[in-house]
């Protein structure tokens, strides 16, 4: 995808961050550059009013599935384009969910309805499934086979799913048991595959962590946080990752620590190769990352609010170091697909929907 012509850095927002690698690493820079309201391009009925401000670098509308979905908490596109949407059903993630020791509330059982729903652009659900499979939804990635990944916090397990068969093929992690060992995690984030099979997973409410296993489930390392002056010296709620394959690099959306931290994915073969876990690069001070995912060496993410920062989306080119922020106070964005056109779909936990972003 294209980032937008005008240059709306977070140099003007944000701490200088601090970068650690030999690759273009200058991704928070330019000038400052006012920027005009235009009006919604939905309609402005209250349950679908979108209560922030649009730029004129983008266009944002409500994409809403033909079959209603509960909240969308894993975002992804399959290799028909078709949006892959994760989502809760009518469950929602409270009180009453998890217990003190992190175990999930077993009186509320697996959720019965579908969870997955496929969706092509025109906005069709094509197709449906996961019913009485998962406990509290949340990550999801595609592989380069068209098989799903997803992460369930309520369950603690990591589960590859068969895109023909729509069936569970393999479970990382001991149902129902939290644990920080290399058999078990503690309400799982997010998961990224490689071609070669090796499986990345941000272990990350509870143990902050960023596991590496190799296609049969075996743990091949552990990636720990970079080391930078000024800054914490370890993950705290590691809430997404993104995998750039031709740049042997996996991304880490260190949420509560605000910052992006880049490493080394271990994937390359021969005397040269980088082991995994290798620091890369960085980007401090950029608000709570929720979501990052890669099209064409552009790293797209979605913030929420903290107290330094609004709420909005960035774009950063691996590739130049340039970076792009646009709708700003978008709120309570959790997950992002990044289709082939460019196109960003971001789904909203509360109001509950998909929104479709456009750089114009």
């Amino acid at each position: 995808m294209r980032a937008a012509s005008s240059a709306a850095c977070l140099v003007a927002l944000l701490v200088a961050p601090i970068f650690i690698s030999a690759l273009p690493v200058d991704y928070f820079y330019g000038e400052d550059q006012q920027q005009q309201q235009q009006e919604p391009n939905i309609d402005e009925v209250e349950e679908n009013r979108l209560d922030f401000d649009q730029q004129q670098k983008e266009s944002i509308g409500l994409f809403a599935p033909s079959k209603p979905i509960g909240q969308v908490s894993g975002l992804a596109i399959n290799s028909n384009g078709h949006i892959v949407a994760f989502h809760r059903s009518g469950r929602v993630w409270d009180e009453k969910s998890f217990n003190s020791d992190e175990t999930f509330n077993k009186d509320l059982g697996p959720i019965n309805n579908k969870t997955i729903a496929i969706v092509d652009r025109d906005q069709k659900t094509v197709d449906e499934f996961g019913e009485g499979l998962f406990y509290m939804p949340h990550g999801l990635t595609i592989d380069s086979n068209g098989d799903y990944w997803v992460t369930d916090v309520g369950s603690h397990q990591v589960h590859k799913i068969d895109a023909k068969t729509q069936k569970i093929v393999m479970s990382l992690g001991e149902k129902l048991v939290p644990g920080e060992d290399d058999k078990h995690f503690c309400k799982p984030t997010d998961v990224a595959v490689a071609k070669n099979g090796h499986i990345f997973v941000a272990d990350g409410y509870c143990n902050s962590r960023i596991l590496k296993f190799d296609s049969k489930g075996n743990l091949m390392a552990q990636i720990n946080a970079a080391q930078e002056d000024g800054q914490p010296s370890e993950f705290a709620i590691p809430h997404s990752l993104s995998l750039i394959e031709d740049m042997n690099i996996v991304c880490v959306a260190d949420r509560e620590n605000q910052r992006v931290q880049c490493f080394s994915a271990g994937l390359s073969e021969g005397d040269r190769t980088l082991p995994t876990g290798i620091p890369i690069t960085s980007a401090t001070d950029i608000g709570r990352v929720f979501a990052i995912r890669e099209r064409e060496h552009y790293l797209i993410g979605v913030t929420g609010t903290s107290d330094d920062v609004e709420a909005q989306m960035f774009s950063i080119d691996m590739s130049t170091g340039k970076t792009e922020t646009f709708a700003k106070g978008l709120r309570e964005a959790h997950a992002l697909a990044v289709a082939a056109d460019g196109v960003m779909f971001v789904s909203q936990l509360e109001p509950s929907r998909i929104l479709e972003v456009r750089l114009l």
